[in-house]
């Protein structure tokens, strides 16, 4: 890594934009006093994040700007910017080249810009700290600052010696791990505060969270066995009604079937009847008409059933309610009546079906008329029953039976009329027919498997009737078990689903092989009883509690991962202080010795070396480092304070610094600067007029030394000195017009 370029401007005396490139070897910048070209290095100083105004020969941060002239107003910003050779990347950026920039406005306002991108002074800092390059170095030296390392105190001296020895990036690593370490323990120390305050609530929230805890027992214990008992009876009721739904549905295939073969008989009558052209068109009218009678007497026979099946169940649920001591009315007499009725009516419909002639058009009305007279005497005969009722609290409304046997007896006298209708128009077809009855036997023979499929389907069909009275009454019952339900429990999550009729049989879930019905509702009065003893506790404890125990057992974790991050960042500390002597003792070592080379190379003798100064440490009274956690193995070893010169050029037995002449302070200072830069050379070095002390002689022998240097490392040089300017491969000189503008001639000497 090396300084490529230096853009200035608006900085001092660099009112306009200049810009200074800079070889690898060494660069001499040269121009008469006041001419501004110390002030290249001042902006050198400044983009690296000096911030001491001191430093860069002013009292305040506007000083910086270009304040204006005669003929020149002032500059209202003051731009720096620092091009930096990284191809070997010893930058940590994935970038050839690393641009600085440093800004500032007249209205106090700066920024940093990496790369033209926003950045910290932080950053900056620590990209140059770790690429050797540093503003409190000392990549850029003028004659105060050589002059300072020996008027300054030992613990400033540190300061350099910790740059040039390569342990500064270690330290800022260090006060960062220690920086950590301080806010990890204020941070340990409030979370042992909130600790503190959350333990003694979430003691009292345990305690009642606990009485919760056993109530919800209980509670799901209830539930649990309420569950239970009414999936008993749910799965009782259901397993006696499961028949039902599948001989429904067979019954409905069956009905499919059937329509569909009757759907085909129809389909070969019509065919039939198209192929015959002696039918008239009265003939095909009446065809039509007994179809429709048909089809309507069908649909009232249906009806019929439906009413008797609706009667039974009005009589069956008035049976229940009531409950008379006894019934005096023989229900199997009643039954066996029907029963005769019954085939009755059947013969009657064969006779319907057939209607050959007058003879059974007579016997079907002699039929009908016994069939009505039977009908009459057991209606006579339910009404003279007598019913003896004793103890009644509730009376069954009878009206519905009423209103239902009513509509029964209408639609009986309907099917009598319409089957008498329907007898009077088969005379008719059979008049039409009489002529063409062997024309029209294949017809009839049709019409005959037609009847017997009808037949067969309106059998089934009464079945169906039948099911579905059987499933009304599950209705009715499976209503008494909601109130039921209700009464005991109010709406929980069986009632739901048999609501939604989305309950499922859990005989699986449940084993009623000895489930004993009684026992289970004695066990559920029990627990009431332990759930009411407990009383009310308020619902969101629970929530509560889980919330301050899950706050507290994050708070506990953080705690120990604090705990573990202290002792880790302690861990590291030491072994940052431990890596920091190794480098710095090693790297010291060297320097005195370069140091003592260059002071004998400039005095022609004498004797020069470096010493560490330790500061004296004593435990304090009743301050035992066995029991203080905080004191580290470093705190048993003496500090180091700072950094002695010792010096005596030859001939000379010098105790103090301060009894060398100005001349051999110069000369020490360079010689200490060399042997720094010889140890840890930066990417390149500012010498900002240091040898401005020197004579001749010794200029020559600083500039001997400054090309062993520049071999090391990039060199610029600040100089009046004519052998310092002809080490250099590049000139620049610099001049200030007639309004105090500074600016750049160059020359490439190695060209000419």
């Amino acid at each position: 890594m090396y300084l490529k370029k230096l853009e200035i401007s608006g900085f001092k005396s660099f009112a306009n934009k200049t810009v200074l490139d800079f070889p690898h070897g060494v660069t001499a910048v040269v121009g008469p006093n006041g001419s501004g070209k110390s002030n290249i290095a001042d902006a050198i100083k400044w983009v690296l994040g000096e911030q001491s105004m001191k430093s860069l020969r002013g009292k305040k941060s506007g000083d910086v700007l270009f304040t204006g002239s005669d003929k020149k107003t002032k500059m209202s910003s003051a731009s720096v910017s620092l091009y930096l050779d990284n191809r070997d990347k010893k930058i940590p950026l994935d970038y050839e080249d690393v641009i600085l920039t440093r800004k500032l406005f007249r209205n106090g306002d700066s920024e940093y810009l990496i790369n033209k991108s926003r950045a910290r002074l932080i950053d900056i800092i620590d990209l140059l700290a770790r690429s050797g390059v540093s503003q409190k170095g000392y990549c850029v030296i003028n004659q105060g600052m050589a002059d300072s390392i020996l008027t300054a105190t030992p613990a400033e001296r540190m300061v350099i010696f910790e740059e040039a020895t390569g342990v500064r990036k270690f330290q800022i690593k260090k006060q960062q791990s220690i920086n950590k370490l301080e806010s990890t323990k204020k941070n340990l120390q409030r979370v042992a505060d909130l600790l503190n305050e959350i333990e003694p609530r979430l003691n009292s929230l345990k305690r009642q969270a606990s009485r919760a805890q056993k109530r919800g027992a209980i509670e799901e214990g209830l539930k649990s066995e309420q569950k239970k008992l009414f999936t008993y009876v749910w799965t009782k009721l259901n397993n006696d009604n499961r028949k039902y739904g599948s001989e429904k549905e067979k019954l409905g295939e069956n009905i499919r079937e059937y329509s569909k073969e009757i759907g085909k008989i129809k389909n070969k009558l019509a065919e039939t009847e198209n192929n015959s052209n002696s039918y008239t068109t009265e003939f095909e009218q009446l065809q039509k008409e007994i179809n429709s009678l048909r089809e309507t007497i069908n649909e009232f026979q249906k009806n019929l059933s439906i009413t008797e099946g609706k009667i039974q169940v009005e009589e069956e649920r008035k049976k229940e309610t009531e409950k008379p001591e006894y019934m005096p009315i023989n229900l199997g007499y009643v039954k066996n009546k029907l029963c005769n009725l019954v085939s009755v009516y059947d013969k009657l419909f064969d006779l319907i079906k057939k209607l050959a002639n007058l003879e059974d058009i007579e016997s079907i009305r002699a039929k009908g008329s016994e069939v009505k007279k039977n009908m009459e005497d057991i209606l006579k005969e339910i009404e003279n029953g007598k019913i003896t009722q004793k103890d009644r609290k509730i009376v069954f409304d009878d009206s519905n039976i009423k209103r239902l046997k009513t509509e029964k007896f209408e639609i009986s006298n309907k099917i009598r009329e319409y089957e008498k209708e329907y007898g009077e128009f088969k005379d008719r077809i059979y008049e039409l027919n009489k002529d063409e009855r062997e024309k029209r036997e294949v017809f009839f023979q049709l019409e005959k498997n037609l009847q017997t499929k009808q037949d067969a389907l309106n059998k089934f069909k009464d079945a169906l009737n039948q099911i579905n009275i059987e499933l009304a009454k599950f209705e009715v019952r499976k209503e008494d078990l909601i109130n039921e339900i209700k009464d005991e429990i109010g709406n929980n999550e069986i009632l739901k689903k048999i609501q939604d009729e989305t309950f499922e049989d859990n005989s699986e879930e449940f084993q009623f092989d000895n489930f004993d019905q009684e026992e289970s509702k004695l066990k559920i009065k029990k627990l009431k009883i332990q759930f009411d003893q407990i009383g009310g506790i308020d619902p969101l404890i629970m929530e509560e509690y889980e919330e301050t125990k899950k706050r507290f057992d994050f708070l506990s974790a953080q705690s120990n991962d604090l705990e573990q991050a202290s002792e880790s960042l302690g861990k590291v500390i030491g072994e940052l202080d431990e890596k920091i002597e190794i480098i710095f003792k090693s790297s010291f070592k060297k320097i005195s010795e370069e140091f003592n080379k260059y002071f004998k190379i400039i005095f022609g003798g004498g004797k020069a070396n470096l010493s560490v100064k330790y500061s004296d440490f004593k435990k304090e009274e009743n301050n035992d480092t066995e029991n203080d956690p905080e004191k580290t193995e470093a705190d048993e070893k003496q500090k180091i304070a700072g950094v002695e010169i010792n010096a005596s050029p030859p001939g000379k037995k010098i105790s103090s610094l301060d009894i060398l002449s100005g001349g051999e302070r110069a000369l020490t200072s360079i010689a200490i600067l060399f042997a720094i830069v010889s140890n840890n050379p930066p990417p390149f070095l500012v010498l900002d007029e240091i040898d401005a002390a020197l004579d001749e002689s010794n200029s020559e022998k600083v500039a001997k030394i400054n090309k062993e240097v520049a071999s090391k490392t990039q060199l610029i040089i600040i100089t009046h000195n004519r052998e310092m300017m002809r080490q250099a491969g590049v000139l620049y000189g610099v001049t200030m017009d007639n309004n105090s503008i500074s600016k750049i001639i160059s020359l490439k000497l190695d060209e000419l």
